[in-house]
């Protein structure tokens, strides 16, 4: 990946907005990518604690003004998954582990019912200056929401490993994939720390040899 595409796709976001309707999110039609979607998502769920309740999810096509945000769980088991990177994984194998990754992380949030955790919601003035607007997620102007905390956000990465773990996919793609990150100047932002995440991954990823690289 070029260094710019590297930067676009590194921030995984995810917000707690509950209870709102898919409708209010801006979304795309592609049923080739959905049925992709939903392919890639099923080997997740049948490792997951939700494997029982696998039918019950809904994945949608996300077109999120700001083009950094790769998913978003919002609870009630409704994940957004980004449409460039979708497209992108569906037609390029280089991304087909980001977005592995991303779907994991989505999937762990909604098993760990963080959308329902927490205060209720942070208008845009509580927020750290690098978190996400709702303006970026495409929501009108009177709706607001709540970023996942770093320990949330961390809490997902670990169980998101857990089901790569069980699935068989190489935990070494989480750590190349952060040090690429940094390697291209990319930190993150107060809850997406990319050392912190890489960090952790290393003391999670056990030592069995790297099956299939990233890029």
């Amino acid at each position: 990946m070029s260094r710019i595409l590297i930067i676009c796709f590194a921030l995984i976001l995810s917000s707690s907005c509950a209870l709102l309707p898919a409708f209010f999110f801006p979304t795309v039609s592609d049923e080739r990518l959905e049925a992709f979607i939903a392919d890639e998502a099923s080997k997740v769920l049948k490792v997951s604690e939700n494997a029982g309740n696998a039918t019950r999810y809904k994945f949608f096509l996300a077109n999120f003004p700001r083009e950094d945000i790769l998913g978003l769980s919002i609870g009630e088991h409704r994940i957004f998954m980004s449409y460039e990177l979708t497209r992108r994984a569906y037609e390029h194998e280089g991304y087909l582990w980001l977005f592995r990754q991303t779907l994991a992380h989505e999937i762990a949030h909604d098993a760990l019912g963080h959308s329902k955790k927490g205060s209720a919601a942070n208008v845009d003035g509580a927020r750290s200056p690098d978190q996400i607007t709702r303006s970026d997620l495409g929501l009108p102007a009177l709706i607001s929401f709540r970023n996942n905390s770093r320990a949330a956000e961390l809490a997902a990465d670990r169980k998101a490993m857990e089901y790569w773990q069980k699935t068989g996919w190489d935990c070494h793609i989480w750590i190349d994939l952060f040090r690429s990150f940094l390697d291209q100047g990319y930190f993150g932002d107060s809850n997406h720390l990319t050392q912190e995440r890489l960090t952790q991954a290393r003391s999670l990823c056990d030592s069995r040899p790297s099956q299939k690289g990233v890029f």
